[in-house]
């Protein structure tokens, strides 16, 4: 009798142990699932999360030359290492490690700024490691080249106003006097006019010039290099006009502010209409049209 007993109860406890692994496997493959989820979104939260720092710290550094007439020594590795202090503060209940390994103008296009890091995520057994390179657009970044070489000029969010400081800087140039009261753009903002050459067209040129567009250079200084206060570069960089309100026949320097800030050479006058005029040198004419 007790052995029959035993023959039965053998089974119920091999089927409940079968039943009991079978339960902790599920439970063990949903824990993981829910882990693997966990740390697929921790990624892409702080994926996300560089370009709008990024875009942040260059914003905040931006001010920090306008506001305090300085200059920044090393902008990409001063850029990198504010988002890099960033990224640190973030919290998640993953660990996470997120390498910020290089913030540099982007080759192909100067109005991106190129950010490069490796981001790693684990909970417990689940692991997620990637190298990732991410694009910020500089649009609607100020531009704080000019502050760096003049004094006593200001802007209201949508251009720098001049005043007497542009004449100022250029000093004994002559018919430097043609900069009195000049403008320029404040916000960073990509052309749509392409070809350039299209602005030989009074229309087109009196739009971009009103709306204070930016144009690929590759003789301008990129956003980083005009941080540090350096109107020229070796990274493909972006120009825009200075405009004077002096319509005079009289030649000087040409109205692209890396003429202006660095190169010193001459423009002849074009005036567009009876408030704007332009100054450019005869490379400049030719890459916007005007003949």
């Amino acid at each position: 009798m007790n052995g029959t007993v035993l023959l039965l109860i053998i089974p119920v406890f091999i089927l409940l142990f079968s039943a009991l692994t079978v339960l902790n496997y599920e439970n063990r493959a949903n824990y993981d699932s829910m882990n693997s989820n966990n740390v697929i979104s921790t990624f892409k939260d702080v994926k996300n999360n560089i370009p709008v720092i990024t875009l942040d710290v260059l914003n905040e550094s931006a001010y920090e030359v306008i506001e305090e007439n300085m200059t920044i020594i090393n902008s990409s590795e001063y850029v990198k290492e504010k988002v890099q202090e960033r990224i640190n503060k973030l919290s998640y209940d993953c660990d996470v490690n997120c390498t910020i390994k290089s913030i540099a103008s982007y080759e192909n296009d100067p109005f991106y700024i190129e950010v490069n890091s490796t981001i790693t995520v684990q909970k417990d057994n689940i692991k997620h490691v990637e190298n990732i390179s991410q694009l910020v657009s500089i649009e609607g970044l100020p531009d704080p080249l000019p502050f760096t070489k003049c004094d006593s000029i200001s802007h209201n969010m949508t251009c720098i106003e001049y005043h007497h400081g542009l004449v100022a800087y250029l000093g004994g140039v002559e018919n430097g006097s043609f900069y009195e009261n000049a403008t320029s753009p404040f916000i960073i903002k990509k052309c749509p006019y392409e070809p350039y050459e299209t602005h030989g067209s009074i229309p087109v040129m009196l739009d971009c010039i009103q709306n204070g567009y930016y144009h690929k250079s590759n003789d301008g200084a990129c956003y980083l290099c005009r941080l540090e206060g350096r109107a020229t570069c070796l990274h493909q960089g972006l120009e825009t006009f200075i405009i004077s309100y002096m319509l005079n026949n009289g030649s000087t320097i040409a109205s692209i502010d890396h003429v202006i800030f660095n190169d010193l050479y001459e423009g002849q006058p074009f005036i567009i209409n009876a408030t704007y005029a332009l100054f450019l040198d005869e490379a400049h004419q030719k890459k916007y049209g005007i003949k």
